[in-house]
Formats: C-alpha cells, structure tokens, sequence
C-alpha cells in the first residue's frame, strides 16, 4: 500500500525526502557533541571538610556519624568513605531507579541532624551528585614572558581566570601553582618577655604602702601583749586567798552530810521490814485468787463436755436408728394399720399397731425438732445438695402422719441422715478439745482430782474458806500502809533539821562563788585580751601572706603570655580590622551613610594596631607590633608548575551540565586565542582537551562511514553489473542516515563515539532492504512487468519479509532496557541509533527506492551469469550435496569448532574497552615519600626536558599532585613528593601513545623516581578501576596492614601483574602519645584534656581576617612562634596545664603523663559499608591481559586464609568487566528469544524459527575466531558486536528456510528443495553480506583516533558474517533436511490460494 502510494505520487515522496534532509542537517548542527553519551551515575559525594584533624579523628568525628545517618536514606545501596587528613569524603551508591533530586533533599535532611552535634571547627557538609561533567574537560597552562611568578598569578587571577568563567557552559577554572601572597602574624615570647616585666615593676610600685601598714599593726601588738601580762597576775593573788575560806566552810558541810546519811539510814531499815511483810501478805493473797480462778476454769470446761455428751447421744442414737429409715418404717407399719382398719374396723390388732406407728413418728419428730445442733445442720445440708429445706419451726408445725408431707419430710430426713456424721464428727473434735484443755487446765489430773487436790492444798495452809482466807490478808495490808505512813512523818522532820544547815552553808557558799566568779571573770577577759591578740597576730600573718599572694597573683594575672595567645590576637585582629555602613542620617532630605571604622592597608599599619589599654601608669596601649613579629610571605616554597620549561600557572577548567564538550572546547580555543592576540608574550598551551579528541574521534568515525558506503556501493556495482539501480540503492543510505539523526535529535542522543560507532556499523546493514526490493523490481522488470506494475509488486511482495528482518535486527537491543548500570547507559545510544538507522532503512526501500525505481528502470539490462559466479555456485552445490550425505559429521565438526573456538578467543583474555589512543598522555612522578617539593621539582624538570626532546611532543605541562579535595573542587593540597606531567603530542605524530610511553620510561629509565605514563587517560577506565583491585576488608587497622603486606607480597608473585601496591605506601611516621591515666588523674587530667591542650599548641595557623591593600586583598595568619619551632623531642617537655592535691594550678611536661612510641600512620582511613579496608591494587604488564591475570590472581588467593572478621573483596576491572558481561549476556539472551518470537509470527510456525536460530552459534563462531586471529581480547564492545551479530546472521536463514518453504509447498522434494533454495539465494545472501562486512574493513583497518573503541565490535561482526555466512548456507540445509520431515502440500499454487 505504501509503495503504490510512493509509485503514484513521486513528488511527495520528494517532498518528504527533501524534509528529512532539511531536518537532519538542521539536528546535526545543532546535536551536542561529547565523547561519551549523557551518563547518569547514581552516586553522591558528602564532603566534610576538618581542619588540622588527623585521618582517625576524621573517621570517628565525621566519616562515621555521616554514614550512620545516610544507612536509612531511600534507595541506598552500599556506602564507601575515605576518611583523610582535613577532610571526609563519603561515597553513596543508589540504586539506577532512585530520583537522585529527592535524594538530595533527604541527605541534606540527614545531614542537618547530624551537624548540630559537631565540633564548630567542623565545615558544612557539602552534597555533590557524581557526574562525569565533574571531571576537567580541559587542562591548559598559562605562562607570559618577562613576567616573574607573582605577576603570572595575579594576571591570571585578575584577567584570565575571570575572562574563562564568563564562558557560556563554564562552571569553574581552578588555577594550580599561583604564587599566594599573606601577611603573618608570629607571636615571639622574648617581645611579651618584655612587657610582661614593665607590668610586674608597676605591681611592685602599687603594694609598698600596705608593707609599710602591716609593720605599724604589728608595733601595736607587742605594746598590747605586754599589758595583759601584769593584770593577769594581780588577779591570780586575790583568787588564792578565797581558796582558803572554801576550805572552812567544805569542813561543815561535811559533818552535815554525816548526819544526814544516818537519818537515811534508819529510815531504809525499817521501810525494808514493812516491806518484807507486805510482799508475804501480796503472794499469799494471789495464790488464792489463782486457785479461785482454776476452780472456776475446770468447772466450766467439765459442764461443757457433759452438754455435749448429751447431745452426741441424742444424734448417735438418731444415727444408729436412721432417720429416714425410721420414718419410712413408721409410715409403713401407719399404712398397714390404717389398710387393716379400713377393711376391718375396730380390729385390735390394727388398732394397736396404728397407735404404735403414730408414737414412733412422733418420737421421731421430737427427737429430730426439739435437738437444737440439728438446726444449723440442716440448713448446711440443703445447701449442699442444692435444695431449700423447712426451718425446724416449719417441721415443728408440719403433720408427720400426714401423707401429703411425706416427700418434704422424706427429704428433710435424708438431708439429716446426710448431716448427721459430719454434725457428730464436728462435736466430737469439740469435746475433745474441751477435754484437752480440761487436761490441760488441771494439769492432767482431771475435774475431780483437780478439786480434790487444790481442797488438800488449802487444808494444809489451814484454810476452810478460800473468800475469808482472802479478805484477811486484805486487812493486814491495810496494817502495813499504816504502818509505813507514820514512820515518813518522822523522818521527814529529821531531815527538815538538816535542810536547814545546809541552807545556811550554801549562804555562805554563795558568797564565796560570788567572789570566785568575778576573779573567773576577771581572768576570762584576760584570755579574751590574749585570743584577740593571737587573732590580731593572726590576722596581720595573714595580711602579709595575702600581700604576698597579692603580688603572685597580680603577676599571673598580668602575664601577657597567657592573654595575647594566637586565639585572641585572631580575635582582636578580627575586632579592630573592621569597617561597617551602621546606616544613614537624613539632612535637609538626603540620606547621608554613616561607616563606622577602618581597616589597615599595609604591614606597617596592621603592626600599630592596638590590641588592648593596662591602664596601668608607665605602660602605654600595647600594639601588635609589640608582640608579634608581622611580615608579607607566599608560597613560593610549596608550589611547583613547570610550563615547556618555564614557570607558569596550570589551569583546570570544569563544564557545565547539559553543555556540549566540544562546543565549550572550541569557546574556551577561541578565547585563548584572543586573549594572546590581546597580550603579546602570553602563550596558553592546551595540555588536555577533550574537545580536540572528541574532534579527532569524529572526525575518523566519518572517515570511516563514507569509506565503508564507497566500499559497499563498490560491491553493489559487482553483484548488479547497473549503475541505475546502483545509484538507488546508494541514495537509500544518505537518506536513512540524515533520518536517523533527526530520530536521535529528538529522542536526545548526542553525538558521541557510541552513537556514532552505531552509524558506522550500520552502513553496511542499511543497503539490505534496498538490494532486495531493487533486486525484486529489475526481476520482475525482466519478467516484462512495466516499471511502475514492477516497482510496485516487486517491494510489495518482499514488504513482509524486509520487515521481519529488520525487526530482528533492531530487536537484540531491546533488552538493553532489562540491563543496568553502565552497561546500559553507555550501549543504550548505540542501540537507539542502529534501531532508527535499520528503520529509516526499511522506510525508504518502501517508499523511495520503488518511486525512484520507477523512474530510472524505464529500461533494463539482461542480467547474465558470469562464468566465475558459475563457477562459485557449481562448487556450493557440491558441497552442499556431500554435506547432506555425511549431516551427523557436519553438525559435530560445526560444534568442535564452536567449542575450539572459544577455547582460542579466552587465551586473548577479557577487558572493559580497548585502549584508545589520543594526542594526550599523563606522565606521574614519584620520590620517596619525604622527599622535600624542591626536589620533586629538580626530577620534574629533568623528566620534562627529556620528554620535550621527543619529536612527536608538542607541549609539556607539570604541577605538583593534587588532592581528590582539589581536584574536586573542594580545597586540599598537594603532595610534596609527586609530580603530574600532562603531554601534548601533535596530531600527525609518528609513534602510538604506547610506543611514546615506551620511550619515556626508557628515557628516564635512570633517573632515580618511580615513573609511570597513562596512555589512555580519555578511555573509560575513567568510569571505574583499572587493573588489579583486592579490598583488606575488616576492623583494626594495624591488622589490615599485616594482612596487605601479605596478600600485596602474593599477587607480587603473579605473572602478569606490575606496580603492585600493599595500600600503605602513602602511610607516614606518626609519634604516639600513651596517656598515662593514673598520671593524669593525679594531676585532674584526662586524656582528652591532654589531647585538647596539644591540639591547641599544633594546630594549622588559620585565616585571623584580611589586610585590604590597594592592590589585593592580602589573608592574615597568626601563629605562635614558640609553637613553630616544636619537635619531637621538645614535644616531650611540652608544658600541660594541671592542678596538685592542694587544687593549686600547675605546669607539668608531657613526658611526666605519658610514654611516646613511634609508628607508620595511614594518611586516609578507607571504609564500605561501614567497614574499613585496605586496597591492594596492581596494573597490568605489557602484554598481558586483565582479564587472564585477575583469574590467576584469584586462583592464588583462594587458599590464602584470613582471620575471623577480616575477608577480601576483588573490586578491580577485572570485576567490572564480569558484571557488564553478564548484563550483555542477559541481553543477548532476551534477543534470541524476541527474535525468535518475531520469526513464529512470519512463519507461522515453531520449528522454522528453532532452525534459523542454528545460525547464530555459527556467526558466534566465526567472531571468536576472528577475535583470536586478530589478537583481540574479549571486551564488552566486542559482546555488543555479538549481540549485533546475531540480529544479522538470522536473515540468511530467514531467506534460505523460506525459500525452502516455498518451494516445498510448490510440490518440490525435499532434497531438491534444499538445492534449489541455496543455488538460488545464494546470489542475494552474498551480497548482504560482502556489503556489511566490506562497510565495517574500513573500522577494522583503520588507524584513525578512537578506531579502537568499535574495532572489536567489527571483528565480531566481520567474522561472524564470514564465517558464519559460509556454514549457513551448508549447515542450516543439513539442519532443515534433519528436522523437518513432514511432507509438505504439494498442491498448485492456485488451488492452494482458493483453499
């Protein structure tokens, strides 16, 4: 339908062409053009930056807080860090679906909790998310003549650097090597020294009046002493006479005490006798009553076992008779009598029995209602069996004659008979606890023997009547208190007669107390005098102590050396150096700005700076200069750069996002060359350029896309021997080409080397659906169609079939979606640009070629078959006929060959990508590591002169190694014993980069540094590790250490492997201090206060504020002197502030608190998941591959045992390449199936499908093949060639096996099917393949920059198409001629129509 269309109206065809080529120039031009395509790396970089903190410090203070709380993020995958000096850098890896802008947000989330428990001298965590944009895309060197370094960097700083950034697509230019100018402040201690003495004369002056007081005060003192002394004596004669008189009156008192003590006397004697007889009448009297009260006892406890023999009696009697048995007994012999009278009145015997039964119930109604312990019974055992039972007042009240009571009597006795037991158990526990405590109470001897023996007891006393016995020993006890009244009267004037002496002796005691108390008195205030003397003695010690400590403290205090420290001179730098709008007074309407302060703009001026006022007399306002040395410096002695042998300034410049990298090259060339049109002298040399590789890439892809179209175009000619339908077939290409570039513009697919690979390879495959319409068409052309009936029918006819291979094709990179990771970002392009390419080729040999056809193939050529085509197809036949003979001996020799051919290919070894060659190369210096910048610079210049002599080298640039910090843009320094040297060589040189590296090293082979060239610094180990990488992985380092010398000393071994690295050949001497903590404590020390205190004297001077010259802005560092010229052993008598058992503040050294140990420290502590490692890496020797020396390392160390919780992790290419492969093999294996799901829908059949897929082992084996034979390893780009390759290879099957099918269905046998199917596509088949494989020599042969990154990708494909074309056309007929067997209908064409 669609060719009719395009027959019929040629011109909208036209039209349609001519739109696809506007659009298509229009998109090329304004496509952005990269080396590689638009990678998004899900990975974000948390940077901390930690002034003056060791890598530990770091890890513990930063890297592991960080990590902690980026664990919960969304998304997240595995965390690494690297814990460095100054600095922490943690790397997250999400997952290839995460939003890496929401990301962002929850990190900084994260982080915001984080930060507010750090220490202030921590920086702001900085999130960046990884980009390849991050990476320079162009490193150049500045240097200009007659200019010295200090006039270089400020040119550069002022002019160029500026000039660069204001570039569109410019995101930063950092300039390495600058000469950096600064004013320090250096405190000297002899300047203080000096102030501090004029202070201390000032003290002095200020405390000789209170010395002279205190000496006055103390004159006084002695006069006072001197007084107390004599009045003391005069008082101690009048107390000695009053001890006389207390003699003669202690004598009378004595002999009225005697008195008195025989009076008490008499009155004890007789008291105890009345007493005596008074305790005999109260015992006799309470034996007694206790008799009396036994009596009583057990007369109570014997009633009371009688009650209850009565009453078990009574109810063992009821017990033993049965109650309900009794009853009913009663009630029986009752119903007999009365049965007997009824019959026979007035019988006696009835009569008699009748009134014995009447008695027996009411005995039994007595026994049972008049027994009051029943009572209580009762109602317990109707509650147990659950029923309500009559009161024994309701019993009372019943008839027990009558019949109608006999169920509730019935009842109401059984529930007796039932309480019975347990009432007469109860009472007998009752009784013979009564009976144990009569026993008890009796003492054994029971109630009557109880009673008869107290009755003994009382006869003996003679006593007849206990209450009478009673009552007179009352009245005697009345006799007695009568008795003791009378002798207390008595006594009681005697001791009145006493009392009345002593009160006239106390009289006279009194007196003689008055007299002794005020001589006491007297003597107190003596005392008083002498205490108040003492303290006043005291007092004036202690004012001399305190003006003693008056003085020390005022010294202390005045000490200038512990006020102007570095901190606050920082601070007061900061203060002073200051100048401020405060805002505005209005005058008159106008607002006039009031600024408040000035800021110094020299040296000179900053010395003068006060800094604080003493007020103290003689001593004027101390300025800076007082007390530090202030003096301009740079850092001309920590920099080096080295420009073609001169000094320059190395500049680093970054993209932005989203701009091309050529564009932004070819910007930044023309500024550079502007700049030196604008400055005679200035010379800016480009020493790494993306922009000139990505052009010289480009350019060599399209050198080799119009070579490969020549070739097939060339091939074309051959096969059709007609330039008309070689012209339209030519034609097709530009078009489909100029159509996929309008599709790649529009989907965002840049112009890189993937994309662009994808075209190259596509050439070949873009001229297939043009041969097999054009060829349909000149058929049918031949055949006497006219030319429109031909163009027509011919692409109709094969529309189907075009189709389906097409879909083939373009369908082994649909999996790509399935894949992840780089893989998939890298190859997606490729697939997207070959998909678009194969269908803006299916579309223009629907629609151009037969409009075109229409036109040019008015007339025709006969075709005749040359004799050397003949020939080829005569020497097919043959085979294909011995084939078919011998198919079990094909089929096996195919899978040997298969097999071997692997086999072969893996001896090449594996890799990521193929190194590419470039006009940069990267040259690396390194000494030992305490060698001195001055003499990394010497070897730095000898290398750069001996590179420089090399023909092919245009420029040279080298600079001292940066920093990951520095080179991301986040601060840091350089290594004062590495070098980087960037190499330029021109872009018609003579040697390889690798031929160039070779004589490098041979160069500086004896020059006493360890040298290494990158010659593939624009391949894609840029995206991950090269070489060997093994991870230490485990938790104390000095334990990860041994484990790397170890396993680094193993891989050593390897052949294959060179520059091995154990990890720690960047570990530097460190002095450890060891805290003695029983030490420290004695002085209230712990070991962080001693940490904090030597922090404090080695920390990194700092930034205080800035000098505002007129020329440049100048930063300020303070630093103590003292501080600057520690070592080690000065360290050791470090001074450490503390305090003694007396809480007095005192100066200890270091070495008195602690021990020092050297030790190898590691410049950055490296961690994944939260677990530290050591990385023990390796390159690769010349000659060897990766692939094949990571298996032989692995091998090595499989037997290599580590210690519990320790373990090792391959991380290297190596592994890098194992995970791209399994991506593509995934891929490849969605491919087969889709294209075999595509082929069931043409076919219509499962079996024809499962035949063709036979060819792609085939082409497998011919592009292992061809990589052996080629030397090529087995990269990732070669297993995309695979994975093309077996979209390409299935088309001859398709045409073979559907002519076979055709054929067959014409009636055709079998056999003769099969050769008459290869005989005649035979032709076709060929073609195909010789255009594709002859469009891809020209990338096989190519030399061109950046031929070797699609290299392998043609080698796969050229010898799969070589090889496997060949066996298709042999094996897929063998295979056809096993598998298929059904006869086919072999029915006329029509009829088969109309069926």
């Amino acid at each position: 339908m669609i060719s009719k269309f395009s027959v019929k109206k040629p011109y909208t065809v036209l039209v349609g062409v001519v739109l696809a080529i506007i659009l298509g120039v229009v998109s090329f031009t304004r496509m952005t053009a990269d080396l590689l395509p638009n990678i998004s790396l899900p990975y974000v970089l948390v940077m901390t930056t930690y002034p003056g903190a060791s890598p530990e410090t770091v890890e513990m203070a930063v890297t592991q807080p960080v990590e902690a709380s980026m664990a919960t993020v969304s998304n997240i995958e595995s965390i690494s860090s690297i814990s460095n000096e100054n600095y922490s850098m943690v790397i997250l890896e999400f997952s290839q679906t995460a939003d890496m802008n929401a990301v962002s947000l929850e990190i900084r989330e994260s982080l915001d909790q984080v930060k507010s428990y750090w220490d202030d001298s921590i920086g702001n965590p900085i999130i960046m998310k990884m980009n390849p944009d991050m990476l320079p895309v162009m490193i150049a060197a500045v240097s200009m003549e007659g200019m010295d370094n200090a006039a270089i960097s400020a040119y550069v700083q002022d002019t160029v650097v500026p000039e660069l950034e204001s570039i569109e697509g410019v995101a930063s230019v950092s300039a390495t090597g600058l000469l950096e100018e600064s004013v320090n402040v250096i405190i000297r201690q002899e300047k203080i020294d000096e102030i501090n003495k004029k202070v201390y004369a000032a003290i002095d002056d200020k405390m000789v009046d209170a010395a002279e007081e205190l000496e006055s005060g103390r004159k006084e003192l002695e006069d006072g002493k001197a007084e107390l002394a004599e009045n003391k004596q005069n008082l101690l004669d009048a107390q000695s006479k009053l001890n006389g008189n207390r003699s003669e009156l202690e004598k009378g008192r004595k002999e009225l005490e005697d008195g008195k003590t025989e009076l008490e006397n008499q009155q004890n004697t007789i008291s105890s006798q009345l007493a005596v007889q008074k305790n005999a009448l109260l015992t006799a009297k309470a034996n007694l009553e206790a008799m009396q009260t036994g009596l009583a006892t057990a007369k109570g406890l014997n009633d009371g076992i009688g009650q209850l023999d009565a009453g078990l009696s009574a109810l063992q009697a009821l017990q033993a008779a049965g109650c309900m048995q009794s009853y009913t007994a009663s009630m029986t012999k009752l119903g007999t009598a009365m049965a007997t009278l009824s019959v026979s009145a007035g019988d006696a015997g009835a009569t008699a029995m009748l009134a014995e039964a009447q008695g027996e119930i009411a005995a039994l109604k007595a026994a049972v209602t008049e027994n009051t312990m029943l009572a209580a019974a009762l109602g317990n055992a109707g509650a147990a069996v659950g029923m309500t039972l009559p009161t024994m007042d309701e019993l009372k009240a019943l008839d027990w004659v009558a019949a109608e009571n006999a169920q509730t009597l019935g009842m109401t006795l059984t529930a007796v008979d039932y309480a019975l037991p347990t009432l007469i158990a109860n009472l007998q526990t009752q009784r013979a606890a009564l009976a144990q405590q009569l026993d008890y109470a009796t003492s054994g001897l029971g109630y009557e023997g109880y009673v008869a023996n107290v009755n003994r007891i009382l006869a003996a006393q003679g006593v007849t009547d206990i209450n009478k016995a009673v009552s007179e020993i009352n009245n005697g006890l009345i006799q007695i208190e009568q008795g003791q009244m009378t002798a207390a009267i008595q006594f009681a004037d005697g001791k009145a007669q006493i009392a009345l002496g002593e009160y006239r002796l106390e009289v006279a005691q009194s007196q003689l107390d008055s007299g002794a108390e005020q001589i006491k008195s007297g003597l107190e205030q003596l005392e008083d005098a002498k205490q108040q003397m003492k303290d006043a003695e005291e007092q004036l010690a202690d004012s001399e102590k305190q003006l003693a400590d008056a003085r020390e403290d005022a010294y202390a205090q005045a000490d200038m050396t512990k006020v102007l420290t570095a901190d606050m001179i920082k601070q007061l730098l900061a203060a002073q150096n200051f100048a401020m709008p405060a805002g505005y007074v209005t005058e008159d309407g106008i607002d006039y700005m009031v600024r408040v302060g000035d800021k110094p703009s020299d040296a000179e001026a900053l010395k003068a700076l006060p800094l604080m006022d003493l007020h103290m007399d003689g001593i004027p306002v101390i300025t800076l200069g007082d007390v530090a040395d202030v003096f301009y410096a740079d850092n001309s002695a920590d920099i080096y750069t080295n420009v073609d042998g001169s000094v320059g300034i190395m500049l680093t410049i970054q993209k932005q996002t989203g701009y091309s990298t050529g564009e932004v090259s070819d910007l930044l060339a023309e500024r550079f060359q502007e700049l030196m049109d604008e400055n005679a002298g200035l010379n800016l040399i480009t020493l790494m350029d993306q922009g000139i590789y990505i052009d010289l890439v480009m350019d060599a892809i399209f050198n080799n896309i119009v070579f490969g179209f020549g070739l097939a175009v060339l091939i074309l000619i051959l096969f059709l021997k007609d330039l008309r339908p070689t012209l339209v077939v030519a034609v097709s290409v530009p078009i489909s080409l100029v159509t996929a570039v309008v599709c790649m513009y529009f989907s965002g697919v840049t112009l890189n080397i993937i994309s662009l690979s994808g075209l190259a390879l596509g050439i070949g495959m873009l001229v297939d659906n043009s041969i097999v319409v054009i060829e349909n068409i000149y058929r049918l052309r031949g055949l006497g169609y006219d030319v429109k009936r031909a163009a027509i029918e011919g692409a109709g006819e094969v529309a189907g079939a075009i189709a389906s291979s097409t879909l083939t094709t373009v369908c082994v990179f649909l999996p790509i979606v399935f894949t992840e990771g780089i893989t998939r970002q890298l190859f997606v392009d490729m697939g997207l640009t070959i998909g678009y390419s194969l269908l803006a080729s299916l579309v223009i040999a629907l629609t151009v070629v037969p409009a075109m056809s229409s036109m040019v193939l008015r007339k025709t050529k006969e075709k005749k078959e040359g004799r050397l085509y003949g020939a080829l197809v005569r020497v097919y036949e043959k085979v294909l006929r011995g084939s078919l003979r011998v198919k079990p001996l094909v089929l096996l020799l195919v899978v040997l060959l298969l097999a071997g051919s692997m086999a072969l290919a893996y001896t090449n070894g594996t890799a990521f990508m193929s190194d590419m060659d470039s006009t940069q190369l990267t040259v690396s210096v390194q000494l030992d590591k305490d060698a001195t910048l001055a003499e990394t610079g010497a070897m730095s210049d000898q290398v750069v002169d001996a590179i420089l002599e090399l023909e092919d080298v245009q420029n040279v640039g080298a600079m001292t190694s940066a920093s990951t910090m520095s080179l991301l843009g986040g601060g840091g320094g350089s290594s004062t014993n590495q070098a980087t040297i960037y190499v330029v060589t021109r872009e018609n040189k003579k040697l390889s980069n690798k031929e160039l590296a070779d004589e490098i090293l041979k160069r500086t082979e004896g020059f006493g540094a360890e040298i290494s060239v990158d010659t593939s610094s624009m391949d894609m180990t840029a995206l991950g590790e090269s070489g060997i990488s093994i991870q230490v992985r485990g938790r104390e380092l000095d334990e990860l250490s041994r484990i790397a010398r170890e396993v680094a000393s193993i891989v050593e071994t390897v052949e294959g492997t060179a520059e091995v690295s154990n990890g720690l050949e960047e570990a530097e001497e460190e002095t450890r201090v060891i805290i003695d903590r029983e030490k420290a404590v004695h002085y209230g020390l712990t070991v962080a206060q001693v940490y904090s205190q030597i922090y404090g004297r080695l920390a990194e001077a700092t930034s205080a504020t800035t000098l505002v010259a007129a020329d440049k802005d100048y930063n300020v560092y303070v630093k103590n002197g003292s501080d600057m010229e520690l070592t080690r052993e000065l360290l050791k008598e470090l001074a450490i502030a503390g305090t003694d058992e007396n809480g007095e503040s005192v100066d200890i050294p270091l070495s008195e608190i602690a021990d020092f140990e050297t030790a190898d420290a590691m410049t950055s502590i490296n961690r994944v998941d939260q677990t530290r490692y050591v990385t023990v890496s390796a390159s690769i020797a010349d000659g060897y591959n990766v692939g094949l020396v990571s298996t032989e390392v692995e091998r090595k160390l499989a037997d290599y045992e580590t210690p519990a919780g320790y373990r090792l992790v391959f991380s290297g290419e190596n592994e890098m390449i194992n995970d791209a492969m399994g991506q593509i093999l995934l891929m490849l294996v969605l491919a087969i199936a889709f294209m075999y799901l595509i082929m069931v829908a043409q076919f219509q059949s499962l079996k024809s499908p499962f035949i063709i897929l036979f060819t792609i082992p085939l082409a497998f084996t011919g592009g292992f093949l061809g990589l052996f034979l080629a030397g090529s390893e087995i990269s990732v780009i070669a297993m995309i060639g695979f994975v093309m390759l077996a979209g390409i290879i299935v088309n001859n099957g398709i045409v073979l096996i559907d002519y076979m099918n055709q054929l067959r269905a014409e009636g055709m046998e079998k056999r003769e099917a099969i050769l008459e199917a290869g005989r005649t596509r035979l032709r076709p088949v060929l073609m195909t393949a010789l255009t594709t494989i002859l469009a891809l020599s020209t990338m096989v042969f190519s030399h061109d920059m950046g031929s070797e990154m699609a290299r392998p990708m043609a080698i796969v494909t050229i010898g799969g198409l070589l090889y496997g074309t060949l066996m298709t056309l042999i094996v897929i007929p063998c295979i056809y001629d096993l598998f298929d067997r059904k006869k086919k209908n072999s029915l006329p064409e029509k009829q088969l129509e109309e069926v």
